[in-house]
């Protein structure tokens, strides 16, 4: 049946699981339930199993009795070009080889916007780090939590500047600035790196400015596809 991979990215707020046969996605699971995998490691016989764990599903990993689990130290495809990698994010680390198996003669921006937002920088295949800060739902909670009059508000992007009420201000602070931040990001790496593409794997939609000519990929499933990729490399090696 040749190689079957079955590949779990367990985020902060949602998990996401694939089965891939020879590269190609067999099953997703994103909502699912503990049992669809097990039925899945029991389903196909030679299965291997990766994970990205960067946030907790305990039923998950007893269920399975995960071994299996992505870190630092194992062998990849990309060089990480990073001061602490036994603190780099297994997500990140799963979304540049990803990134890089899209394209191997391309150097990449990795976009996700989730919990946080994360960005970063994949060029010649080498992983040079890139940024996290707050998320939308992230920016807005902590704007009512900290403060005695603001309330909660819910993202709206297309809220204009200037805001004209005490929401829309914050709608504007927040959905706003986090595009301007991300565009802004992408025009000082143009300068600074040829034939850069942009791979977006977030699980919100990220509007990109007109002035960002460079080729955009949309790719929800990046973190799963690079885990598969990750099995493949150590399989053939």
């Amino acid at each position: 049946m040749g190689n079957m991979n079955l590949c779990i990215d367990i985020g902060n707020t949602s998990t996401k699981a694939a089965v891939f046969r020879n590269g190609k996605e067999v099953s997703y699971f994103k909502p699912f339930e503990v049992s669809d995998l097990v039925g899945s490691k029991e389903k196909y016989r030679d299965l291997s199993i990766l994970s990205s764990i960067s946030g907790s599903n305990p039923k998950l990993e007893k269920e399975l009795k995960l071994s299996e689990v992505l870190t630092h130290e194992t062998s990849l495809p990309i060089f990480l070009d990073y001061k602490t990698p036994e603190t780099l994010g297994r997500d990140r680390i799963a979304a540049a080889v990803g990134a890089h198996y899209i394209d191997k003669k391309s150097n990449w921006i990795i976009v996700d916007l989730g919990t946080c937002l994360t960005l970063d920088v994949l060029v010649d295949g080498v992983f040079l780090g890139g940024l996290i800060s707050p998320g939308v739902q992230m920016r807005f909670k902590a704007m009512n939590q900290f403060t005695a009059g603001l309330p909660l508000a819910n993202q709206n992007y297309t809220t204009g500047f200037p805001g004209k009420s005490t929401i829309e201000s914050l709608q504007v602070g927040v959905c706003k600035s986090v595009i301007y931040e991300i565009n802004g990001y992408i025009r000082q790496l143009n300068e600074q790196y040829s034939d850069l593409k942009i791979v977006d794997c977030s699980s919100q939609n990220i509007l990109f400015d007109k002035e960002v000519k460079n080729e955009i990929f949309v790719r929800p499933k990046l973190v799963v596809e690079g885990l598969s990729h990750i099995l493949d490399y150590n399989a053939d090696k």
